[in-house]
């Protein structure tokens, strides 16, 4: 049995362990940009600790939300809370658009956009965009630091295995072959 407060019942350990597991993949992640709604604590509840969580609605209500799980679950949920603000504070600093061959389709989904993105703080991103005759969506995937250490074949491995475009036709090979990608990395 997982220890059930292995960083004991002091709730900034866990939000500082968070912010740690968020560096990985977004480096310029700290506390302070976390969204002020969310708040954490480790309350004793007849008798026993248990992790616990506090929103704060913009007409002032406060939702609390008492949490079974281990410490590392609470870690993973205050990272959840988090994420999209983290993301978010991180602006995009240049584009490249992925030309797009007509026509790509993965069950009825129609890829619409596909960009690699630098930002102002560092990093990467990419930002794939599809939608079928209903709807659409997008979805933004940030690239670790790590995937760029080595050879720009490394990358590509690494980077397909992170974002599934290979769905919609955009593989390994077609990748690499997209003129001006490769120096838009910084390879």
């Amino acid at each position: 049995m997982k220890e059930p407060f292995p960083y004991g019942y002091d709730v900034n350990a866990y939000i500082d362990r968070a912010v740690e597991k968020m560096r990985y993949t977004y480096p310029w992640a700290s506390r302070d940009m976390f969204r002020k709604q969310w708040n954490y604590a480790i309350e004793d509840i007849n008798g026993e600790y248990k992790y616990v969580t506090y929103f704060k609605w913009s007409a002032g209500d406060i939702e609390r939300d008492v949490k079974n799980c281990t410490g590392e679950e609470f870690i993973d949920i205050i990272i959840d809370n988090n994420r999209d603000w983290i993301e978010d504070a991180n602006p995009v600093a240049d584009t490249f658009v992925v030309p797009l061959r007509y026509g790509i389709d993965a069950h009825g989904w129609t890829l619409e956009r596909y960009e690699f993105r630098s930002h102002g703080l560092g990093g990467y991103s990419a930002w794939v965009q599809a939608g079928n005759r209903y709807t659409g969506g997008s979805r933004t995937f940030f690239i670790p630091p790590e995937y760029f250490n080595g050879s720009y074949s490394e990358f590509l491995d690494r980077y397909c295995d992170l974002v599934p475009a290979g769905g919609f036709g955009l593989d390994r090979e077609y990748l690499e072959n997209v003129p001006g990608l490769k120096e838009f990395l910084g390879y």
